[in-house]
């Protein structure tokens, strides 16, 4: 059981750290003798832990300085061969010690083992819960996008722990016989290319099948069979607006099902057809409108809904107005005939107050929390987390978005330097787990974009895992459900360790208790209900 003394005001994002640490903890209480104990208000009289770890403020002493806030961007440090930006206010020491954490390309330290107790005390030089609150509340910025900041907080944590000798029991952000969850989304800003009449969309079509295509050949960044299929698309565009020929973004959903075979996706569709939404100050704002309605297209729904996908709401003005997210929401719900309906926002528009309206609107979760410009981990996180300021509505994270990685006005990438991005993105969820995010727009696989070879390369790299593939809405509801589990109890003795485990959730979900060994062993015991377990310890033992 890990006791936590933190600062008055911290109480909130030390609960959120710990649905991601998911292991056993509790407010600090001093009648109870806790193995670990975790300070952000410093040293604690008559603690009789094993080790005690002291951040931020807690961690001054006579060898300390403090460095300037460097919130903006974020300071680089180190532990280990993981490199880790720290947002806050942080502390160096420069007595003469092995550094746990240090300055990145530097030796002098930032968390260190102090040797003036006979208690195991780290002095780690920022305050852990305040970065957890700045990465919820206000994001990495795109220097940082590739780091998985808070897993590796909570993987710091882990590591000295079971240093120290003491085991760890936690609930992963997996489920059980799974390396990661994959989430599979597609924002449906475009239906059908005939919906357009000379519009921006069309003329920009015309350029980029044409004249970009042919530049893209001439640098050797499109292939002769890309820009041959670019071209017949130009040529048959006369036939598609007739409606003599088929109309090839309206084929995109063809293309989808039949590369997610077997597995399960969310499709995001704008609610009303000719609006460009209120409050958005970014250039060419009125672009943001859908030429398609979606009551027209109930067929559509219908049929992604039948092979087991699910419908979302591409919201324009829900990210700013409760009512109009109200509006939004039905517009989907009753076309969709659907009961429980989630939201991303269109552009990604959001802010602060986000959360708590989209959670008034009736949303059950969001999924809008990413980067237009690059791909990575805005939160700093995998896992579906509750945002700042909402009480039941739930954030599913965005990682990979196509036209971050290929847009000109974004990254603009070759396929082969976005591809190495996504590996890190993919061997971060296999280390860490939780769950990837991808959405892959409708029209993306069609010509001009043709990104379908590198969508379908992602999907076939991500399934040489053993990755468990969720609509979003089912992700969601597989960490609601791990967030309804509470370790009531945990005791380790000689032979066994005894796990009671409370569950407010009406169903059992295919959870696993994990169990560290300070020898470095790990044992995973899928949970199926029982609320207490008892498991043998002997293989802990075992080096």
């Amino acid at each position: 059981m890990i006791g936590v003394a933190c600062q008055t005001g911290q109480e909130p994002i030390v609960e959120e750290f710990f649905e991601f640490f998911k292991t056993p903890w509790e407010f600090y209480r001093p009648d109870r003798a806790y193995p670990v104990l975790v300070s952000t208000r410093g040293p604690l009289e008559d603690s009789q832990a094993q080790i005690v770890i002291l951040y931020g403020s807690a961690s001054s002493d006579e060898f300390a300085g403090e460095l300037p806030d460097c919130s903006t961007e974020g300071r680089l440090v180190d532990c280990g061969d993981v490199r880790i930006p720290i947002y806050g206010k942080l502390l160096t020491f420069g007595c003469d010690c092995e550094p746990l954490v240090r300055l990145h390309g530097s030796s002098v330290a930032v968390a260190f083992e102090s040797a003036s107790s006979p208690v195991k005390v780290l002095c780690v030089g920022y305050d852990l819960f305040e970065e957890v609150r700045f990465l919820l509340s206000r994001g990495q910025t795109l220097r940082n996008a590739l780091s998985p900041t808070l897993e590796i907080h909570a993987s710091m944590l882990r590591n000295w722990i079971l240093a120290a000798g003491i085991p760890v029991v936690e609930i992963p952000s997996v489920p059980a016989g799974y390396d990661f969850i994959t989430c599979l989304t597609h924002d449906v800003d475009f239906v059908r290319i005939k919906d357009h009449k000379l519009d921006h969309t069309m003329l920009g079509f015309i350029q980029r099948a044409s004249v970009g295509s042919l530049r893209q050949l001439a640098r050797g960044e499109m292939s002769w069979r890309h820009f041959a299929e670019n071209i017949k698309a130009l040529l048959s565009l006369p036939a598609v607006l007739l409606g003599i020929s088929k109309d090839f973004w309206f084929q995109d959903f063809d293309r989808f099902l039949e590369l997610e075979r077997g597995l399960k996706a969310t499709f995001f569709f704008i609610p009303f057809r000719n609006r460009p939404g209120d409050k958005v100050s970014r250039p060419h704002s009125k672009r943001r409108a859908a030429a398609y309605d979606v009551t027209k297209e109930r067929k559509l729904l219908l049929g992604l809904k039948t092979a087991g996908n699910e419908i979302g709401v591409h919201g324009i003005d829900a990210w700013h107005s409760a009512d109009k997210g109200r509006e939004e929401r039905r517009r989907i719900a009753e076309t969709a005939g659907s009961s429980s309906v989630g939201v991303r926002m269109h552009w990604l528009c959001f802010d602060p107050s986000s959360p708590r309206l989209l959670e008034e609107a009736g949303f059950q979760y969001d999924s809008t929390v990413g980067y237009n410009e690059t791909v990575g981990y805005r939160a700093g996180t995998l896992q579906v987390f509750r945002p700042w300021g909402a009480s039941t509505l739930l954030e599913l994270p965005l990682h990979i978005q196509d036209t971050a990685l290929f847009y000109k006005g974004h990254l603009g990438l070759t396929k082969d330097r976005a591809w190495k991005l996504c590996e890190v993105l993919v061997n971060n969820a296999a280390r860490y787990g939780g769950v990837l995010t991808v959405v892959w727009h409708t029209r993306s696989l069609a010509p001009e974009r043709l990104w379908g070879d590198f969508y379908a390369r992602l999907l076939e790299t991500i399934k040489t895992h053993r990755v468990w593939f969720g609509t979003a809405g089912q992700v969601v509801e597989w960490f609601r459900a791990r967030r309804a589990l509470s370790f009531q109890h945990v005791e380790f003795t000689k032979e066994h360790v005894r796990v009671a485990i409370g569950h407010e959730g009406p169903d059992k979900p295919n959870l696993v208790l994990r169990i560290h060994a300070p020898n470095k062993s790990v044992r995973d015991i899928p949970w199926t209900g029982e609320p207490l377990m008892e498991i043998p310890v002997g293989w802990m033992r075992r080096i």
